[in-house]
């Protein structure tokens, strides 16, 4: 413990990038706030929105609070990430990334283990990317309706749990659609499964299990034999679209109405996947079908 805090409520915040000045919204959980060390989350929004679109739809903040998290919505530049890394498309948003962890862990007590990252669909590949870019930063990550894996991550890495609509039009399982217009052209919604075939094969997972439809409305794919402690999955909602998934939310057209929240999947995969111990790191077998990522978003999608 450091004593260092920063006071529960929510407020924006600033960070200097460089030769830039970013801003970002936080929010503190009232309870113990004082008393040890918090978890964080991470929250990206989605191309064309600002930094409190998340929360309208998502109630990370809300939720996450409740449930002792801090949460921290960035501010993209021009509303939009760098997740393709491109100097033409903005500033360096996994340097901007690494300097609000730099910022609140030097204001305030936090669990290092227990530094998370989820997002929507641009926000979604920038939680991704980040992961990759800042090895052993982010204990876990939930990227919500991702379209494109990086070409390298580190091993092992972050755990992570997709999650997408089978009827997504916009990053379909199978991949594909439109090219992206400029200064995002060349990037197109990469395969869902070779996606994560790639990622699991960075984390040193073995190869994905069949699919497991839990409920007519909820499908799964874990893989197997990951490094202890983490974990590897995809939670599809049937029939839904290019959304947040959230049971009270108005589905767009075409889409289905989510009989899970993406929420509370989101944290109850972060609360069974904190950074494993050094005694726990050591690659050991696991039984096909018995991973965290399976568990703990069919846990939450019961709730």
């Amino acid at each position: 413990m450091t004593g260092r805090t920063i006071a529960a409520g929510s407020s924006q915040q600033s960070v200097r990038v460089g030769a830039d000045t970013r801003t970002y919204q936080l929010a503190v959980p009232a309870s113990d706030a004082h008393t040890k060390a918090l978890p964080l989350v991470l929250a990206f929004h989605a191309f064309g929105e600002d930094a409190s679109a998340l929360e309208r739809y998502a109630h990370l903040a809300q939720i996450g609070n409740a449930e002792g998290y801090v949460v921290v919505a960035p501010q993209g530049a021009n509303d939009r990430w760098n997740f393709v890394r491109r100097a033409t498309i903005g500033p360096d948003d996994v340097a901007f990334v690494s300097a609000i962890i730099n910022d609140l862990t030097a204001r305030m007590c936090l669990d290092n283990r227990k530094v998370f990252a989820t997002g929507f669909a641009d926000g979604a590949d920038m939680a991704v990317t980040a992961a990759c870019a800042l090895p052993g930063t982010f204990a876990a990550i939930v990227p919500v309706a991702f379209a494109v894996m990086p070409t390298s991550c580190p091993t092992p890495g972050s755990s992570l749990l997709a999650i997408n609509g089978t009827s997504d039009p916009v990053t379909p399982l199978e991949g594909g659609g439109a090219d992206r217009p400029a200064p995002f052209d060349g990037t197109q919604a990469q395969p869902m499964q070779a996606r994560l075939d790639r990622y699991a094969g960075f984390m040193g997972c073995g190869p994905a299990n069949t699919w497991t439809r839990d409920t007519t409305a909820l499908r799964r794919l874990v893989f197997t034999a990951c490094p202890a402690g983490r974990d590897v999955g995809l939670l599809a909602a049937v029939g839904g679209g290019h959304m947040w998934p959230d049971p009270d939310a108005d589905p767009p057209k075409g889409a289905t109405r989510s009989q899970f929240s993406a929420t509370e999947v989101a944290l109850a995969f972060f609360r069974g996947h904190p950074t494993p111990t050094p005694a726990t790191q050591a690659p050991a077998a696991q039984a096909p079908g018995s991973t965290g990522a399976s568990s703990s978003a069919t846990e939450a999608s019961r709730q």
